[in-house]
């Protein structure tokens, strides 16, 4: 029999590599789709390139933490990590996590935002100084002064202990009944 069976809208198949000899209206459009896309999340991810470029080279933007390669911005950012936490709580936790590299305070700043944190005061940038002014005083943190548009650097203090704040608070109050 010499009969053709055609088909509305043929997808062949001419090798085994999968060369498509005919492809029906449908896939057509779906790989025209596919093509935008592509085009699409090319300019994209320039686009975000080129901005964190920009933020890291005007010091906004950490670059990346040559001391801990697991510590990454978008971690915070992923998990909305400073949602829920008071600013004192997220500087401390930036500070310990790039320990023992210098962050500005508009660096430091950057990630809390970028980490969920919800600022209430008009300037964002004056309550991380000081909040790390008070770490400081606490010492929680250490201050290396520094002329320039990017102002002094921070980070975690080594004579810290690594102990919660609530059994500090707790330590602190069993040592004043004491005396």
């Amino acid at each position: 029999m010499d009969t053709q069976i055609k088909t509305r809208n043929p997808l062949t198949c001419t090798n085994s590599i999968s060369t498509l000899s005919h492809v029906d209206g449908t896939a057509q459009k779906l790989l025209k789709r596919l093509d935008e896309l592509e085009r699409t999340r090319w300019r994209v991810e320039n686009e975000i390139d080129s901005i964190m470029t920009a933020l890291t080279v005007t010091g906004i933007k950490p670059a990346r933490v040559k001391s801990n390669p697991l510590v990454s911005e978008a971690k915070y950012r992923i998990n909305h990590t400073f949602a829920d936490k008071s600013l004192t709580e997220c500087c401390q936790l930036i500070l310990k996590d790039y320990s023992p590299e210098w962050l500005s305070k508009s660096q430091i700043e950057y990630i809390i935002i970028r980490g969920g944190y919800k600022f209430e005061a008009k300037n964002s940038k004056n309550s991380v100084g000081v909040t790390l002014q008070r770490m400081k005083e606490e010492g929680k943190c250490e201050v290396q002064r520094v002329r320039g548009a990017h102002g002094n650097r921070y980070r975690w203090s080594s004579k810290t202990p690594d102990v919660p704040e609530a059994e500090r608070s707790v330590n602190a109050a069993a040592t004043k009944d004491e005396h």
